[in-house]
């Protein structure tokens, strides 16, 4: 049997094109539901607010968790922020909260909190926030980087990239449902 050179470089190409777009696909595909990372790093984290004082992320624990790592420069961070707080503001007495962790510096984050009012809490810290963020899942180091946890303290899903008020709507409806007793 006899293979001709041009069909050989022909079906060399098109698997070569199948598997580089299937990469792509993995790589930019839908969020991730139901991690296995654990929560743990995170309960046991203390981090700065934007005065410089450390706060345990352990008072988060047993809530309903919008964890969103973001950065003064990012501009899809700063674009999300009025819905992560109106999100906050409609949804905190249910047992939800929002918290956002800087990747960036406390002067620059001092000054952005300023001129942008933010609901939630947020937090500085770029060392300890690129490793929490990267133990959650974000091993790109895309921001804004989203994890929604449960009260239960597992991932649900993580979002690289901007989240909209839909999204937040669509994911945690179910969270947020009061749970019936028989």
């Amino acid at each position: 049997m006899k293979i001709n050179k041009s069909s050989l470089n022909l079906a060399i190409y098109i698997l070569a094109i199948i598997f580089l777009g299937f990469s792509v696909f993995r790589i930019f595909s839908t969020p991730t539901e139901k991690s296995t990372a654990s929560t743990a790093a995170l309960f046991e984290s203390t981090i700065n607010n934007p005065e410089g004082k450390p706060q345990s992320l352990k008072q988060f624990q047993n809530k309903i968790i919008v964890l969103n790592f973001w950065a003064t420069w990012c501009e899809p961070c700063r674009e999300e922020m009025p819905e992560l707080s109106n999100f906050y503001t409609n949804n905190q007495s249910k047992n939800l909260v929002v918290v956002g962790i800087a990747i960036d510096e406390e002067k620059a984050v001092k000054s952005y909190l300023k001129k942008t009012k933010v609901s939630y809490p947020i937090f500085v810290d770029e060392d300890k926030g690129v490793t929490l963020s990267k133990n959650l899942g974000n091993h790109d180091g895309i921001l804004p980087y989203t994890v929604i946890i449960s009260s239960q303290g597992i991932i649900q899903k993580t979002i690289p990239g901007r989240i909209h008020q839909d999204q937040l709507d669509a994911i945690l409806k179910p969270l947020l449902q009061p749970s019936k007793s028989l």
